[in-house]
């Protein structure tokens, strides 16, 4: 209910109370107490308190000495004004018809209300928001009522019927998610009519996201991927284990020495790859319809994170099957992965010794356990580095979440040293190594 209404005024001199907004508005000094005001009544629910001298320092704060009748000598003296004296002269002034109430509120743009009253407002505001998900989709309730999201309740507020359309839309998603791999664009406007409904940039789009990640959240490949993913392959992953592609060509990988099938057929492609020993950089779109793939020769696979090394490593064992992260896990990266068979097939991760290349082979570790073995990642190869890129505290952070046992003694020395190492340091370790292993 606003000032005016619960004072009673009846009619107001309308000529003067602009001059009254004007003579405040007008003044950065009284701009700057109008706000206190405003501040200290929400807290109080009445006006009382101090404003700061401080406040004043970088306006002319004569005006305010002129208005409340401060002589310069006590204005000197003095650390705050007390709102009460304020309002006393406001009262005392040719204003005093206009009410201290609509002054105060013209000039915030906004209703004076305590924080409780607003808080109440939001309450309620906020349970007839949820009252009408639920009415669509309980499941919008489950995620909503837990964590409070002032984006789509203010949507609500200001455009209703966009809104809700948003929620009907996206629960028609969520029911036709698609059972074949589909591109998002082809799956929004098979569900609305229009392709972009979902882009990521659209509350919409953001909705959907939302409610697949809370649902990608209760499964337990989530917290094996935690803070690994940046943002948008986060997104590549959620959107793809609901069969949604996001991206499926600039997603991709660099392999080597690979073989992909569809059924029992060898995909040529891969077939002529290896054969005339070209590695190459195969995107999402390539491996949706593989099956399973395989190393051409023998049964190792080696991953490898520094895309400088993989070149050297090529340039020595030009069949070798490889995989380059190049730093970062792609979506197009964990679709390879999830396609290599487990029948008797090696993986070796080598990573650089920082914490980003520890905290990759940490993940594979704990996805894939005994398959996976880790290549050139011991506390000497780390010492052989000769370590010397200094890691920032930030960083260092990142060590605390290794699990994996292989890597603990590793990461625990790390962050003693505070220095990062790289794979470059240990090129000739991990050709011989890798050699080794190729003759086995």
């Amino acid at each position: 209910m606003s000032v005016r209404k619960v004072l009673g005024v009846a009619k107001l001199d309308e000529n003067l109370k602009e001059e009254a907004i004007r003579y405040f508005a007008g003044k950065p000094v009284m701009v700057i107490c109008i706000k206190q005001i405003h501040k200290k009544y929400e807290s109080f629910g009445r006006f009382t308190g101090t404003i700061s001298k401080s406040l004043f320092k970088k306006v002319d704060a004569e005006p305010l000495l002129m208005f409340m009748g401060i002589a310069q000598w006590e204005w000197e003296k003095s650390k705050s004004i007390k709102i009460s004296d304020f309002k006393r002269n406001y009262e005392e002034s040719k204003f005093e018809p206009i009410p201290f109430e609509l002054v105060v509120e013209s000039i915030n743009g906004r209703q004076l209300r305590t924080k409780q009253e607003l808080a109440d407002d939001a309450e309620a505001e906020y349970a007839a928001f949820l009252a009408e998900i639920d009415g669509i989709d309980p499941l919008f309730r489950d995620v909503f009522g837990h964590n409070r999201n002032a984006v789509y309740s203010g949507w609500f507020l200001k455009e209703p019927v966009a809104c809700l359309a948003a929620f009907r839309n996206v629960a028609e998603a969520l029911h036709n998610l698609p059972q074949e791999y589909t591109k998002l664009p082809v799956f929004a406007h098979r569900i609305t009519g229009n392709p972009h409904s979902f882009d990521s940039n659209g509350l919409t789009g953001q909705l959907l996201f939302m409610m697949l990640y809370h649902q990608y959240a209760e499964a337990d490949s989530a917290q094996a991927m935690n803070g690994l993913l940046s943002k948008a392959e986060l997104e590549n992953e959620i959107y793809g284990l609901f069969k949604i592609i996001k991206d499926d060509i600039m997603n991709f990988t660099a392999v080597n020495g690979l073989v992909a099938f569809r059924g029992e057929e060898p995909v040529a492609m891969w077939q002529d790859a290896c054969l005339d020993r070209i590695p190459w950089n195969v995107p999402v779109r390539q491996l949706l319809g593989i099956s399973r793939i395989r190393p051409c020769k023998g049964n190792q696979i080696f991953l490898i994170e520094n895309s400088g090394v993989y070149s050297i490593l090529l340039d020595a064992f030009p069949d070798c099957p490889m995989i380059c992260t190049n730093g970062q896990f792609r979506y197009a990266v964990w679709l390879l992965l999830e396609r290599i068979p487990d029948d008797g097939i090696s993986l070796y991760y080598s990573g650089d010794f920082d914490p980003e290349g520890l905290l990759m082979a940490d993940t594979l570790k704990r996805r894939y356990g005994e398959k996976l073995q880790l290549l050139g990642m011991t506390i000497d190869h780390y010492s052989a580095s000769k370590p010397a890129a200094e890691i920032d505290e930030k960083r260092m952070q990142k060590l605390k979440r290794i699990q994996s046992g292989e890597l603990r003694g590793l990461a625990d020395l790390m962050a003693e040293k505070k220095f990062a190492g790289y794979q470059e340091g240990i090129l000739e370790e991990l050709l011989d190594e890798i050699r080794l292993l190729r003759e086995d």
